[in-house]
C-alpha cells in the first residue's frame, strides 16, 4: 500500500488533529558529548530503535534535522499490516518460500508492536481495524487461490468477500470480489510517533531536533557525528533518514529513489457509499487508497510520481480519482491536501544491516513502514545491545545503486506502463461482463 512520505508543503489533517509533543525541547547539542548509540533521523525507524536500545541499558543521543516524524512517519495513511512493500510472490522468487516464511513473520512482529504500543501509550491513537483489498476485474479463483496461499504458506487467514459481499459495504460498480484482513488494524500516525518519542525521552533517550548531521568520520573505535553546534562520539551509529538525506550515507543514500504520492482529506459528509471503517485499496499496480476518518471525512490517497515538488491541482486530481470510483460522493470540498515522498530501493524492501565501516541502517520501506519501520527497530536494538544476528535475513536486499537520475526516469516510466496495464485489464473485464449480460 503506498502511503506519502513527507513534504514541506501544506498542513496535513495528521497535523491538526495531534496534541503537541510534551517532550521537552533540549535544542542542538553543544560541544562534545559521548554516548553509547548516535541515532540519526527521527521518523518511526530511529524513534523506536533508540527507545529499544535505551531500554536495553545504552546512553542512546537521537539526532533530527527538523521536527520528530515530520516526514513518512506523521503523513502516511495510518495503514498497519503484515507484509512489505514487496509482494510475497517477488519474496519467494527471490529468496525461498522458508526464508520469505521468515520474513514475513519478522513483518508480523512489527505490526504486533505497533498494536500493543498503541493500547499501551494511548488507545485513541488507534482508529479503527481491518483493511479491505478490492479487485477491479472480475477473479473470484483468483481471490480464493491467494487466500489459501496465504492461509497455508503464512499462517495468515484472509476473507474472501464475493462481489456482492464487496458491494454491500463499498457502494460502486467498480469493485468485484474483495480480500480482507481483519488483523491489521489503523492508526494517527503522527499522535503515534509523537507518542513513542515522548517514551522515549521518558525513558532517558536525548532526542534533538533542528540538528542535521553534518558528516560521520572514524575517530580510533569511535564514530563522531559532527553538527553545526557540536560531535556526537559514539560506539555505533544508525542511519535512519529514508530518502530525505541521501547524502549522510552513501552506501543507502545512493540505493534509494524518492518516489512521491498524494492524499487528500474532504469536508466531513453525509455519504452512504463508504460502509465501513477499515482501510481500503485495490489490486491495481498503481491503485487508491481510503478509509473514513472522524466527522466522516474521507481520507484518499493515491498516485505515485518522481517529481518531488507539489502539483498546482493536487486536490483537484485526488477529488477526480475519489469520483470515479464514488460519483455518487457529489462535490466534497477538499479540507486538505499533501505531498510526500517515499524511499523505494529497486527490490522494494526495506534496508536494513551494517556497512563494512560499521555504521548500520534501516530506511527504504517503501510506503509499507509502520510495521517495518517496527521490525526494523527491534531488530538492530536487538543486533547492538544483544548481538543478535536475525538482522541478516535482510542480507538478500543488500543496498544497490538505485540509478541516480536514469533510475528516477524508470520508475516514472514502469508506473506509466503499470496505469496502462491496469486500464486495459479493467476495460477487458467490462467486455466480458457486457457479453454476458
Amino acid at each position: 500500500m503506498n502511503q506519502p512520505m513527507g513534504s514541506e508543503t501544506s498542513q496535513t489533517w495528521y497535523e491538526a488533529t495531534a496534541p503537541a509533543p510534551s517532550r521537552e525541547d533540549l535544542g542542538p547539542p553543544r560541544g562534545v558529548a559521548a554516548c553509547d548509540v548516535c541515532v540519526i533521523g527521527g521518523g518511526l525507524a530511529g524513534i523506536t530503535t533508540a527507545r529499544e536500545l535505551q531500554k536495553r541499558g545504552r546512553i542512546v543521543v537521537l539526532l533530527e534535522a527538523k521536527q520528530l516524524a515530520w516526514g513518512a512517519s506523521g503523513r502516511n495513511a495510518g495503514f498497519v499490516g503484515n507484509g512489505f512493500a514487496a509482494g510475497i510472490e517477488e519474496i519467494i522468487e527471490r529468496v525461498g518460500l522458508r526464508n520469505a516464511q521468515a520474513l514475513y513473520r519478522l513483518s508480523a512482529h512489527g505490526t504486533e508492536y505497533v498494536r500493543r504500543e498503541v493500547q499501551r501509550l494511548d488507545a485513541s491513537i488507534k482508529m479503527g481495524d481491518g483493511i479491505i483489498i478490492a479487485q477491479r476485474v472480475d477473479d473470484p479463483a483468483g481471490a480464493r487461490r491467494y487466500a489459501a496461499m496465504m492461509l497455508r504458506d503464512f499462517n495468515e487467514g484472509l476473507d474472501v468477500l464475493s462481489t456482492e459481499q464487496t458491494r454491500e459495504i463499498l457502494v460502486t460498480d467498480r469493485y468485484y470480489q474483495s480480500i480482507r484482513n481483519p488483523r491489521s488494524l489503523l492508526i494517527h500516525p503522527l499522535r503515534y510517533a509523537r507518542a513513542l518519542a515522548d517514551d522515549a525521552q521518558h525513558c532517558g533517550v536525548k532526542i534533538h531536533e533542528n540538528t542535521p548531521a553534518l558528516s560521520v568520520r572514524k575517530e580510533g573505535t569511535s564514530l563522531v557525528v559532527r553538527t553545526a553546534y557540536g560531535e556526537i562520539h559514539a560506539r555505533h551509529v544508525v542511519h535512519c533518514v529514508s530518502s530525505l538525506d541521501r547524502r549522510i550515507h552513501p552506501p543507502t543514500g545512493r540505493a534509494v529513489l524518492p518516489v512521491a504520492t498524494y492524499v487528500a482529506v474532504t469536508e466531513p459528509l453525509e455519504q452512504d457509499a463508504i460502509r465501513v471503517r477499515s482501510g481500503i485499496g485495490d489490486m491495481r499496480r498503481a491503485g487508491d487508497y481510503y478509509r473514513l476518518i472522524p466527522d466522516n471525512r474521507v481520507l484518499w490517497g493515491g498516485r505515485i510520481t518522481t517529481r518531488v515538488s507539489t502539483p498546482s491541482r493536487l486536490a483537484r486530481m485526488l477529488k477526480q480519482d475519489m469520483l470515479s470510483v464514488y460519483p455518487q460522493l457529489g462535490a466534497p470540498k477538499i479540507d486538505y491536501a499533501w505531498a510526500g515522498l517515499m524511499a523505494y530501493a529497486l527490490h522494494k524492501m526495506p534496508l536494513i544491516g551494517r556497512a563494512p565501516d560499521g555504521q548500520w541502517f534501516a530506511t527504504a520501506f517503501g510506503g509499507h513502514g509502520l510495521n517495518t519501520t517496527a521490525m526494523a527497530g527491534l531488530l538492530l536494538a536487538g543486533a547492538i545491545a544483544d548481538g543478535d544476528d536475525e538482522y541478516r535475513r535482510f542480507a538478500a536486499f543488500a543496498p544497490r545503486w538505485a540509478g541516480g537520475p536514469f533510475g528516477r526516469i524508470g520508475v516514472q516510466a514502469n508506473y506509466w506502463l503499470m496505469q496502462a496495464r491496469d486500464r486495459r485489464d479493467e476495460k477487458a473485464a467490462r467486455q466480458v461482463r457486457l457479453a454476458a449480460e
